[in-house]
């Protein structure tokens, strides 16, 4: 459902060229919005489908697998909306992967408990030796985990807090907890290229917590394509960047976009667990052999001290003038975002490549900053563009009216209408009467094959 998603709003241009003789834009926007909901089912799937068993789900079965995940995904909801949590999107996700972690770890607690009481091993060596009989499956839930770190990361998205300001020598602002603090302005040159570099100094809830260098660098024979060289610091709870969008040498005042984006370096941490679980589903059999024998008396720790063995070695105030932000507006901000430039780059007013320097941004900030000094609310905005440009192409998204609407409306019928049909087929299928099984043949007393048996039967659950 996603793919068709995406392929037909990006062929839907194309569609609305055909059928309307009007090519409409169909940019990021439109999709942040409608893809939106689609993750959240899908992470939801992701701890539901454990839960299952196929064609053995009864209603006492379902209560009992279903207890701690929705109770813990509850909790979160709840303790998240009394923390002040408001933003929607977030505040759920942030519950169903709670859900999804308490339904992948409760697996992994239940599978390690019964093969405890088989093997008489330890708690550790069982998990490892349950890995190791089932790859596959529980290579899978690893991969869960991941998708669910992941989601955590993207969930951070909607608390990302951005300002760009103009400052001179000693003037600082805040953004979220940081302050970020203009100290000057430098130009040097290398032979190969001139650097314009903003020095800058970031305090942390007023902890300094050092310096950040945001530079444009201007390479010979290059000179009108500069580069931008976005200052970076990274925590595992957010990351700070900061750009030297602006700057005057004479002056020594620079313009600075800062963005704090929370949670952004769990995507990176989910994907390489995702691949962790990949290469345990592919090991080969031998490769927790170890851990498949019943252990000896006493070794209990064992296990432990070799994955201890195994592990890395190591884990890893001046007083400043301060100066009121000319912010943009909340308002702005969701125009920007709304509005193509138009200069070519096929990216929205807040993303444009070429930055401040671009004409095109240049000539719709100046109408956009028209059209707010009149009063015009955030539609009268978007309809005051479009009639500028004499086409809706200036927007990021279709107008959600009329035929607009199609763009979202189609594949979501569908989806809804495959999900559907997949439901009746599932449900006719797992109340299908079971075929009647042939006699099973009189068991033999051969003593080899018996023997054999035994073996085999050893290594199971």
């Amino acid at each position: 459902f996603s793919a068709f998603f995406v392929l037909f709003a990006t062929m839907f241009p194309t569609l609305s060229e055909a059928l309307r003789g009007e090519r409409l834009t169909v940019g990021p926007p439109f999709f942040n919005k409608w893809m939106l909901p689609i993750g959240l089912v899908l992470l939801l799937l992701t701890g539901i489908g454990p839960l299952l068993a196929w064609r053995k789900s009864s209603a006492a079965n379902l209560v009992r697998q279903f207890l701690w995940p929705a109770v813990s995904g509850l909790a979160t909801g709840i303790a998240l909306f009394a923390l002040g949590v408001r933003v929607w999107s977030s505040g759920i996700c942030f519950a169903i992967c709670a859900f999804v972690f308490v339904t992948i770890a409760q697996e992994f607690i239940r599978g390690a408990q019964v093969r405890r009481g088989a093997t008489g091993t330890d708690i550790l060596t069982a998990l490892i030796g349950l890995v190791g009989r089932s790859k596959r499956r529980y290579g899978g839930y690893i991969v869960h985990v991941g998708i669910v770190l992941m989601f955590l990361g993207f969930a951070g998205e909607g608390f990302k807090q951005e300002e760009q300001v103009l400052l001179k020598p000693g003037q600082e602002v805040a953004v979220a907890h940081f302050t970020v603090r203009h100290d000057a302005l430098r130009v040097t040159n290398d032979g190969q290229k001139q650097m314009i570099t903003g020095h800058v100094s970031v305090s942390d809830d007023g902890e300094a917590i050092g310096a950040m260098r945001p530079a444009k660098w201007f390479f010979n024979r290059r000179e009108n394509e500069p580069t931008t060289e976005v200052a970076i610091r990274r925590t595992i709870a957010e990351d700070l960047y900061i750009v030297l969008a602006g700057y005057d040498v004479a002056a020594q005042s620079a313009t600075y976009a800062i963005t704090v984006n929370p949670l952004v370096n769990w995507i990176w941490f989910g994907f390489g667990v995702m691949a962790l679980g990949s290469i345990i589903a592919l090991l080969p059999e031998g490769a927790y052999a170890f851990a498949a024998a019943r252990a000896p008396a006493g070794a209990a720790t064992t296990s432990l001290l070799l994955i201890l063995c195994l592990l890395p070695a190591g884990a890893r105030a001046q007083t400043a003038q301060s100066v009121v932000p000319a912010a943009k507006s909340e308002l702005r901000k969701q125009l920007e975002g709304d509005i193509m430039c138009m200069c070519g780059c096929r990216a929205p007013m807040n993303d444009c490549p070429m930055g401040p320097t671009c004409h095109g941004l240049q000539e719709q900030n100046a109408l956009m900053d028209k059209f707010l000094a009149a009063g015009m609310t955030r539609e009268e905005v978007r309809a005051a563009f479009v009639a500028h440009y004499g086409s809706q192409d200036v927007l990021a998204a279709p107008i959600d009216e009329g035929f607009n609407r199609l763009a979202w409306l189609l594949p979501y019928l569908l989806g809804t209408t495959g999900a559907l049909a997949a439901a009746f087929v599932a449900f006719r299928w797992a109340r299908r009467e079971p075929e009647p099984q042939q006699q099973a043949p009189a068991p033999t007393d051969d003593p080899n094959l018996l023997a054999r048996l035994d073996d085999e039967l050893r290594d199971l659950d």
